[in-house]
Order: structure tokens, then sequence, then C-alpha cells
């Protein structure tokens, strides 16, 4: 149903992307190391998992976000990669043959525990297996490892017991020719920051990476997708409020569905629904950019200077200190758009600074 608000994982259930789920695979089939950029509910996630179960290779899958909850410990991520793993191994059971030959690591049936306290259980060495794996298997000889969300890893870089990601995705891109790594990333600044591809200083300056950016959807095809998803319930619509809600959404898949679900479910008039389903979007705006503002107050003025059509950083700045009422640095300035526009929440368009979500605009402008 193109309604679901979870996830897709098969073509049928996913409209268009055709070409995203294409190079994806190519990529995958082909290059070491795989870039899936784009802003929050464009589908990153669906785009992920339908690549992989049409490549029908080995994989493993790991939602980093979890460790936004639980820490970002190694006590944390073996945790993570035990699930993970655990799904992986109910279809490639081979895989346990190599994994429990490292000391650290236990199988129960199709259970998979890494012991976080071993201190010789390192990642690499979990990948080193990996490769082992694809290695023996003729048929197969590709085994894919997916992070999705994967510019949380930067919390861990640094510091006695931590996982530095960068130097292990440069070794594996160099020594283990079997494995193919994917990460998405919806705060693209910061991935890319972490992975500093053009620092001569970073373990992965020079190597090719493939980039692939998911983009919203236009008019046409937003339409499009509203009314198939209607179609599905037997519902029609009428094009005026598909316009409404394509205006509200700009395209962001994401939105989309959750207008249309919200609608479907409702079961109240369609005016109604809209109404009410653009309250409660609000309000998840509201939860997810309270943790923004937690940083510092200031980056809420910034994002009502925008929502007002005051979007040049000499205006910005203007707009911050006359409701601040004392002048402000110009650095202080520059570090809050710079990471706005590492959170993915904006964009820079020539000189003009643009809210990346339209109901995140649409919000800004009340505060």
């Amino acid at each position: 149903m193109l309604f679901d608000p979870r996830p897709k994982s098969q073509r049928k259930e996913l409209f268009d992307r055709e070409k995203e789920i294409y190079e994806l695979k190519e990529s995958l089939l082909r290059l070491p190391l795989t870039l899936l950029l784009g802003i929050r509910r464009i589908g990153k996630t669906s785009v992920l998992k339908v690549a992989l179960n049409e490549l029908d290779l080995p994989y493993v899958y790991l939602d980093l976000r979890m460790l936004e909850e639980e820490g970002y410990s190694k006590i944390a991520f073996y945790r993570l990669l035990s699930d993970a793993f655990s799904s992986t191994v109910s279809r490639w059971g081979k895989i346990i043959n190599y994994l429990k030959t490292l000391k650290g690591i236990e199988a129960y049936g199709l259970k998979i525990e890494f012991n976080w306290r071993e201190e010789s259980l390192t990642f690499i060495r979990i990948l080193n297996k990996l490769n082992q794996f694809a290695e023996k298997d003729k048929e197969i000889n590709i085994f894919v490892v997916a992070f999705d969300e994967a510019q949380v890893l930067r919390n861990f870089s640094g510091g006695k017991g931590r996982i530095n990601f960068v130097n292990i995705l440069a070794y594996a891109y160099d020594n283990l020719p079997n494995l193919r790594f994917v990460l998405t990333g919806s705060e693209v600044g910061l991935l890319l920051n972490m992975l500093k591809l053009d620092d001569a200083s970073s373990p992965l300056y020079g190597r090719f990476v493939k980039m692939i950016k998911l983009e919203r959807f236009d008019d046409k095809k937003s339409l499009d997708f509203l009314m198939k998803g209607f179609e599905e319930f037997n519902m029609k619509v009428d094009e005026e409020i598909l316009h409404e809600i394509y205006e509200k959404v700009d395209g962001i898949v994401g939105w989309l569905t959750y207008f249309g679900c919200s609608i479907v479910e409702s079961r109240k008039p369609i005016i109604e629904a809209l109404n009410e389903t653009t309250e409660k979007a609000l309000k998840l705006v509201e939860e997810e950019l309270d943790k923004v503002f937690k940083r510092s107050k200031y980056y809420a003025y910034v994002l009502k200077a925008i929502s007002l059509g005051i979007d040049t950083w000499s205006g910005i700045k203007k707009a911050i200190e006359a409701w601040l009422g004392r002048p402000l640095q110009n650095a202080q300035i520059s570090r809050l758009l710079n990471t706005l526009l590492d959170l993915g929440i904006l964009e820079k368009k020539n000189e003009h600074y643009v809210i990346s979500d339209p109901l995140v605009a649409e919000y800004s402008k009340k505060l």
C-alpha cells in the first residue's frame, strides 16, 4: 500500500524511484562505498531496502537511529550488531560458521551474540570474517553492510574504547574486496564532515565514493502518488485537495504518505481530516525541532527569520539582533547557519537560505 507509513521493502509497494534503485544496485555490485543522501522523509530507507532485497545478496542492515536512544558506546553498537546479524542468519545461515570462529561470538540457533567485553572482538575482525564468507561462496561473492542514518557514527570517533568508523571504512575499502558498504544520511553535511572525502588528512581521501541523492517528487509525481494511494482505498479525492496537500509538503514523499494515511484513517470529511492532519504534522515538527532548540535558542530565531522571507546572511543577522536588542558576532551567525545546513534543516540556493521542509517553515512562522 502506498500510504503504508513504514519503509517499503518491495518494489511493488514503492512509487517511482526506478532510477535511484537501479543506480544503487549497480553501485553495490561494483563499488566499495556508496552514499545514499537526501533530506528526512524523502524515502532513503525504502530505496535501500528494495535494492537490497532485489540484489538477493547477503547483507546486514543497521538502523543507527537506535543508538540515539541507547548511547554511542561499544556495548550499544554490539547489541545492535547482535540483533542485525540474527536477522541476517535466518536467511544466510552459513555466516554463523565463519563468525563463531571469533572469540566473543556465540550462536544460539539463529541468534547471534557479540560480547562487547571481549577485547579481541573488533569490528574489523568481524568484517574480515564477512569478507571470507563472501569470498568462499563463488555464487555470492559479495556481502553488503548497510548503515542507515550513518551520520550518527560521528559520535563514536575519538577517545579510548571508541570505534573509529572512518578508519574502518578505509581499511575495508583497501583490504576487503568482497564487502560493499552503503551509508544513508539525512543530515548530509554532518555525514560528509565525518568522512572528509576531500580532506588529505582523512583515511578515505582519494577513494572514489558513489553518491546518489534522492530528490523530492515534482507536482505531477506527487499528484499521481496521492491519486493512486487514495484509489487503493476506493477513495476519489478532489484534485484541488491533492494540490493543497502537495503545496503543504512540496513533494516530500514521507509527508505525502503521512497525509494520505491520516486522511484515510480519519474517516472524517476530507477538509476536516486535512486540517487535523496538518496540526498533527506540525506537532511532530515541533517535537523534532525541540531537540535542536535545546542546543541554542538562537536556532529558532534563524528559522523564524527565514520563514518570514528574511533569507540572506546579513538580513538574518539584522533580524536576530533586532529581536534580541543587542549585536551578535559574525562568526556566531555563520555557525548557526552552517549547523542548520549540516543538519539538513536549511538549504542554500545562491546567496539565499531556504528551509528544506515546508512544514518546518510553516511552524517556524509561529516561533
